[in-house]
């Protein structure tokens, strides 16, 4: 995956050093590997190394750290002093991630200390990863006035972490703002996730197991998803600060029409199995 030339362009403007939280991560990952192909002072936070994720990465750009431990994460900071943070941390998000006490520190107490700490240091941008779990019961494309109705330990602490962005943006003059990420897919993606399984599967000619046919998603591509955060970081105005925004195709795809698409692609000729 490049950056393309006006993507390079937006990257360049940017105010450095910067610094990506969980940057083994999937979103963090492609993040942080897109800036480095057009500047050298981004760095990436991993919990542990070797990541496979971050295995191109020059080791001197990637910070092993634990960013739960209060006095580690504001050593990182300093040492950095970054212009721009983009803060793809969280935790909760997988099927297999279910304990709640370690969502509510990584995704609501982590984040508290951190904002008191980029408020202290004088980081010019601060940009979160939220997410449309956010919307919980709300789940029929909401605007980004809808009430939250969170329906799960994650979608609490994310749909929280949102109101704490709020308010240092617009009580404390913070820049900062959350991105409620759709369904995000892509090179570096877990291979367990829809897409990349489909295509796996698809590869050897057959489905993987599917959800019911009826259920949709705003399926966003990685690059693009990578790209709303350079956006947000140089477009985010006095007015905004602290704002939620949506980030889709504001196009839904049905889980049918996602197999009818592998059907067409691959030359499938096998049903999928709902």
């Amino acid at each position: 995956m490049f950056v393309h030339n006006d993507f390079a362009r937006k990257i360049s403007l940017l105010r450095g050093p910067i610094l990506v939280l969980g940057a083994s991560g999937f979103v963090g990952a492609n993040l942080l590997k897109l800036i480095l192909q057009v500047r050298s002072d981004a760095y990436g936070t991993a919990f542990s190394t070797p990541a496979w994720r971050l295995q191109e990465i020059p080791p001197g750009n990637v910070i092993t750290v634990d960013l739960l431990v209060p006095q580690s994460a504001r050593a990182v900071l300093k040492q950095i002093q970054p212009g721009t943070v983009f803060d793809c941390v969280a935790y909760g998000a997988y099927s297999f991630e279910q304990d709640a006490e370690r969502m509510y520190e990584t995704n609501i107490a982590f984040k508290i200390r951190l904002m008191e700490l980029l408020h202290e240091l004088g980081t010019w941008c601060y940009i979160h990863a939220g997410s449309s779990s956010e919307y919980g019961e709300q789940a029929d494309g909401p605007l980004e006035e809808s009430v939250l109705l969170p329906n799960s330990h994650y979608a609490v602490t994310k749909a929280s972490c949102a109101g704490l962005v709020y308010f240092w943006g617009k009580h404390r003059g913070l820049r900062c703002a959350n991105l409620r990420l759709y369904s995000v897919y892509g090179p570096l993606e877990e291979p367990s996730r829809l897409v990349q399984a489909l295509i796996s599967a698809a590869h050897k000619g057959a489905y993987p197991t599917l959800v019911d046919p009826g259920v949709s998603r705003d399926f966003l591509y990685v690059e693009d998803a990578c790209e709303s955060f350079v956006d947000a970081a140089l477009s985010l105005s006095p007015a905004f600060y602290g704002h939620s925004f949506n980030i889709g195709t504001g196009v839904s795809t049905s889980i049918e029409a996602l197999a009818g698409m592998a059907r067409d692609i691959f030359h499938l000729d096998v049903p999928p199995v709902f």
